[in-house]
């Protein structure tokens, strides 16, 4: 009989594993386009039940993924061609199929888009052209830049957000200044600027390509001390070391300069660097960790609310004034617990930040906290919480706005934390100043039912209204995540 039970068990596994395999869809699976499928391929495992319209949660489709694998041209042009599909349909942020095979340089398939009435005057959500989006990557394949601008691209009023045209956004990633020669080619000066008077010296900064800034040097092109800012954000997965820095020093650039932001370069690497070399070069050339941005964040709370313990430790040393707080009423304490480990938050608390702490809106260390947690960290908020406990924080005093942690459990969708709620001896039915309660809050965020039955196995009212004469039932019909799911909420009535 156990044998039988046995092999019931296996094939019910093996089924249910089965239908979840079905479940998802190979074309959402970049490595299904890598292996270089056919049409046919493709046509197969439509009828096997893959949508070739659907998109990830980041809002990428199979045809992103199969141009982005440099799939056969063909096999693109099938995918594009099925229901749901067209060549102007929008993708991850915002771009058109255009924008990805512009930055893979696949000039047959811009040609095949374009011909087919793929759109050239507009932009993705980041604010850049198709031109600017493959430029920016370094793309070295001019045939793309050509066919959009004989489609009606005008590179010499396309410019990014910051004023930047092709040929400055090209040049960090152009070491050979092939790409800007192309672009002059069409009519953009090397001497051009963005809106905010950084030329390519500056925008070549990005990358620290020090010869490449010596070439620029040699035809008599120089940057500005914002080159510094340029430094300290760097390109998309790369930082400069102070080799970068005492270079621009040498060409008599200042780093004591600020962008419009009224971020220093100490302040972005406050944030983002662990390279203590520079920072302390930063630091010797007179940059005050005290000195704040426009929203009033010093450089120690730039690196207390992402940073390792040794920058903070490092720019702590260098600020007398622990009291400090920004234009939101927040510490360096507050944005430790926000968005850092607990060894930063009892570094900080150490040093004699206050605990006590209330930001502009009313809110405490306790809200921050519960801010911070996902399931991805729950070790880390476990250890801050019993930090903060340690260290007398009321974890069960509500904000000044009302909210309790059951509020502030239902507006992070979490069910943990409604767990760690009911520990807190607070009222499950208390309303907040807006007039709602934790099960009005779930009934509009909710993606499922789970919390909602939580709320109500545990003594949340189903008949409370909003200040609106609203119930739960009436607010999570408005819900649309939990349309989309075809979740029943009968059981709120």
């Amino acid at each position: 009989m156990k044998t039988i039970k046995s092999i019931l068990v296996t094939l019910f596994v093996a089924l249910s594993l089965s239908t979840f395999a079905q479940n998802e869809n190979i074309f959402l699976d970049r490595e299904f386009w890598g292996t270089q499928p056919t049409v046919e391929t493709v046509k197969q495992k439509i009828k096997e039940g893959n949508n070739p319209a659907e998109a990830n949660g980041n809002n990428f489709d199979g045809v992103v993924y199969a141009t982005l694998q440099d799939a056969p041209l063909e096999t693109i042009t099938y995918m594009i061609s099925q229901k749901g599909n067209d060549v102007n349909k929008l993708t991850h942020d915002g771009r058109t199929y255009a924008f990805w095979a512009a930055y893979k340089g696949n000039a047959e398939l811009v040609q095949y888009l374009l011909e087919n009435g793929a759109k050239t005057n507009i932009t993705d959500d980041k604010g850049n052209s198709i031109i600017n989006f493959a430029a920016g990557s370094g793309q070295q394949n001019t045939k793309v830049y050509d066919l959009v601008i004989k489609y009606g691209s005008d590179v010499q009023k396309d410019l990014n957000p910051d004023g930047a045209n092709a040929l400055l956004i090209a040049a960090p990633n152009d070491p050979y200044f092939k790409l800007v020669s192309y672009f002059q080619s069409k009519g953009l000066d090397i001497n051009s600027v963005d809106s905010n008077g950084n030329g390519i010296f500056n925008y070549v900064t990005k990358k620290g390509e020090i010869e490449s800034l010596n070439a620029l040097l040699k035809k008599g092109i120089k940057g500005t001390d914002q080159a510094f800012i340029f430094a300290a954000n760097g390109a998309r997965g790369t930082t400069n070391g102070i080799e970068v820095y005492k270079y621009l020093e040498s060409v008599g650039l200042n780093p004591n300069v600020t962008n419009k932001e009224g971020e220093s370069a100490l302040h972005i690497l406050a944030a983002r660097s662990k390279d203590l070399d520079v920072i302390k070069f930063l630091l010797d050339k007179g940059l005050k960790v005290s000195t704040k941005d426009s929203k009033g964040n010093n450089a120690l709370m730039h690196a207390a609310s992402s940073n390792n313990l040794e920058v903070v430790n490092l720019l702590a040393d260098n600020l007398k004034n622990h009291d400090d707080i920004n234009k939101k009423g927040q510490s360096a304490l507050t944005l430790a617990v926000g968005g850092n480990t607990s060894d930063v938050v009892a570094f900080l608390i150490k040093k004699g930040y206050k605990t006590a702490l209330v930001d502009t809106d009313g809110n405490n260390l306790t809200y921050y906290l519960i801010e911070s947690y996902s399931p991805k960290n729950k070790d880390v908020f476990s250890k801050k919480m019993t930090l903060l406990k340690a260290n007398k924080v009321d974890l069960t005093k509500v904000q000044k706005n009302g909210n309790t942690w059951f509020h502030l459990a239902a507006e992070k969708n979490s069910l943990d934390l409604l767990k760690l709620a009911l520990k807190m001896n607070q009222d499950i039915n208390a309303k907040n100043s807006e007039g709602n309660t934790a099960l009005h809050l779930a009934a509009l965020k909710a993606s499922d039912d789970a919390i909602l039955k939580f709320l109500i196995e545990n003594g949340a009212k189903k008949d409370i209204v909003t200040d609106f004469e609203e119930s739960a039932y009436d607010l999570a019909k408005e819900n649309e995540l939990l349309k989309k799911s075809n979740t029943s909420i009968e059981f709120l009535k």
